[in-house]
């Protein structure tokens, strides 16, 4: 898909779907608010995401790298349908022409960058099941798109109308420099996994 014919997509989509938010309980910002269990080469940052909003609809909790203290990933919980187009989730299709029948595969959603579309598969499966992808990413400061760094995108639907989505820096391609562990990534989703499965018990 060209990134001009994605861009009027998307734009269509938000159209449609703005104003489709709901106001999020204390329950569920603790979700991504009281995350404890983190590498220790990683550091919260006490700069808030500017997704996060007032109505709190959106509320991110940002990492940082401890030793340079630059981003490395947003753990987010949301009930706006623009914010989960912002991020590039969709849950079908985005161009029939490139995929086949979904059923054959288990792909739970898309990622769609302006570059590509990424079919985002089962990450983790217990206690919660969620689906992720790796994707290309522009973290620099240039005009324009440049996808020279790899990021992991995780996306999980907590109820209708309410999602929780993370986004880290996996590499820089070009400086061929490691940054967040796909394992520590995966870590961070068991630690709130666990916490809706005891959520849900009570």
């Amino acid at each position: 898909m060209k990134a001009s014919n994605y861009y009027l997509l998307l734009l269509g989509v938000l159209l449609m779907n703005s104003g489709k938010t709901a106001t999020l309980s204390s329950g569920d910002l603790t979700l991504v608010k009281k995350v404890t269990n983190i590498p220790n080469t990683w550091a919260i940052s006490r700069k808030p995401s500017p997704w996060n909003t007032k109505s709190r609809d959106t509320y991110c909790t940002v990492f940082l790298s401890k030793e340079r203290k630059k981003w490395l990933g947003n753990f987010c919980i949301s009930s706006s349908e623009e914010m989960r187009f912002d991020m590039g989730v969709w849950d079908e299709v985005p161009d029939e022409e490139h995929w086949g029948d979904r059923s054959k595969e288990e792909i739970g959603y898309w990622s769609v960058t302006p570059m590509f579309i990424y079919p985002m598969t089962p990450f983790i499966t217990h206690p919660i099941k969620n689906y992720a992808a790796e994707i290309d990413c522009n973290l620099g400061d240039g005009i324009g798109y440049r996808p020279t760094n790899t990021c992991h995108s995780a996306y999980y639907q907590l109820r209708e109308g309410v999602f929780i989505y993370s986004i880290f820096h996996l590499s820089d391609d070009v400086r061929r420099k490691q940054k967040a562990r796909i394992s520590d990534i995966k870590a961070l989703w068991l630690q709130v996994g666990n916490r809706i499965k005891n959520k849900s018990s009570q």
